[in-house]
């Protein structure tokens, strides 16, 4: 009994977890990006590779940014904002919004745009650019 109860745990975690991924337009000029790309995208230390101004795209998804922020940019929440405080306060840069799963999709039409997303969720629209 102990055991069909610890394999039924482990199939649902499995299952549960999400798997990240960094999408864009599939007719994007963005065919691959590396994980310090992504990392110096998202942090705002670069907004061009490869001559291609990037937008990257905040999702409002609580649990979906957190694990993005952790397992992507390698920061917990408490780090990430931090940085996005000294940031602004600095005036270096403005803090990102956070969209809805709608205007994500909405704005993925736009040429060079990317966001990180569950792999689940991943639409024929769409090219990925970067998973683990």
């Amino acid at each position: 009994m102990k055991i069909n109860l610890l394999i039924l745990l482990t199939v649902l975690i499995t299952s549960i977890k999400a798997e990240i991924i960094i999408v864009t337009n599939k007719n994007s000029d963005i065919n691959s990006l590396s994980h310090e790309a992504v990392k110096y995208l998202y942090l705002s230390k670069v907004n061009k590779i490869d001559n291609v101004i990037i937008m990257p795209l905040l999702s409002e998804d609580d649990s979906l940014h957190k694990k993005f922020v952790k397992e992507i940019l390698n920061k917990n929440i408490e780090q990430y904002s931090s940085y996005w405080a000294r940031l602004v306060f600095t005036g270096r840069a403005a803090i990102p919004r956070k969209l809805s799963k709608k205007e994500i999709k909405q704005k993925l039409m736009e040429k060079n745009t990317i966001t990180y997303m569950d792999k689940k969720d991943m639409n024929k629209n769409w090219k990925i650019i970067y998973e683990e």
